[in-house]
């Protein structure tokens, strides 16, 4: 199996401890900090297809949902114009 080395600096937040790491060249980092660096020059070789996908699944279980307004609908759609009441003039 081939183990894949850093040949850039990079800083990555760890998901557990919400730390900022930098991550220095030549440094070999565990699977679940290595899915968090997307750029593929900053590797030496690539790390394997397989560890991405399981983090990748992870972060989408992690996610927030879109807030929803009061019909259940998330936002994004038209919006009418506020409704304005009518003044009194005498």
């Amino acid at each position: 199996m081939l183990v894949s080395h850093l040949i850039a600096a990079v800083y990555v937040q760890d998901p557990e401890t919400r730390e900022e790491l930098v991550l220095l060249p030549g440094e070999c980092p565990p699977a679940e900090i290595a899915v968090l660096i997307t750029n593929p020059a900053a590797w030496d070789v690539p790390p394997p297809r397989e560890v991405e996908v399981v983090g990748v699944e992870e972060m989408v279980d992690n996610t927030v949902s879109a807030p929803q307004d009061e019909e259940g609908e998330t936002g994004g759609g038209k919006k009418s114009p506020p409704r304005r009441s009518r003044s009194s003039s005498a």
